[in-house]
């Protein structure tokens, strides 16, 4: 038995395009946007393109480098919290 389902033509378009941008193919992107939807497939491919893009222009940190500046915010929000009391 095979279940057929139509898709726009605005809709195939967009599937393609979100495809192509995924390095993927549209019949396999279809079940990630059939499961999660358009708009959070498109966020979620984006998200990664950039950050494949961040690591290419060389745009990282080390681990020591994070932890750092999650210390520092830490240690900042503590000074707000206890100006604030």
């Amino acid at each position: 038995m095979s279940h057929g389902a139509s898709l726009s033509k605005s809709d195939l378009r967009r599937l393609e395009r979100l495809a192509e941008e995924a390095g993927s193919t549209p019949r396999k992107i279809l079940k990630t946007v059939l499961r999660d939807g358009y708009e959070y497939t498109e966020w979620f491919v984006r998200q990664v393109n950039e950050g494949d893009a961040d690591l290419k222009a060389g745009r990282v940190m080390s681990t020591e480098e994070i932890l750092s500046v999650i210390e520092r915010q830490r240690a900042s929000r503590g000074r707000k919290s206890s100006a604030a009391a």
